[in-house]
């Protein structure tokens, strides 16, 4: 089988989703809606429990859990997954956040502009 196709056409829906404008009313919240996660990146994770804060390149999300995610606070590794696809964050529980302990089902993405994101990230970080 080619996966060149695949590829192209994934490359092709990753650069048309991130050339789309945000809004913060808008929502990641059906199983199509994914991000692509990049490697310049920062995940706030200070008072975790329902919720982090994730920059991705100049995108910046509010990524939700479904349940209580307090291990996203304290542990050493965390790391976004997809039906065990490295780097795919998407919505309605298609999505996990992997810490050390425990899996943490991604319920919603939530685009926030930058000024949001660096509010809500001070506010954690009091």
């Amino acid at each position: 089988m080619n996966m060149l196709p695949l590829t192209v056409l994934l490359v092709a829906l990753a650069v048309s989703a991130s050339a789309a404008p945000v809004h913060a009313a808008d929502t990641l919240s059906t199983p199509s809606d994914c991000v692509q996660l990049g490697s310049d990146q920062q995940l706030v994770r200070a008072g975790a429990s329902r919720n982090v804060l994730l920059r991705n390149g100049q995108d910046h999300y509010v990524v939700h859990f479904q349940d209580d995610c307090s291990a996203a606070g304290y542990s050493r590794k965390l790391s976004f997954a997809t039906d065990g696809q490295q780097g795919l964050l998407c919505a309605a529980g298609r999505s996990q956040l992997n810490t050390d302990s425990s899996r943490c089902i991604v319920s919603q993405i939530e685009p926030v502009d930058e000024a949001t994101f660096k509010k809500k990230a001070r506010q954690r970080s009091r």
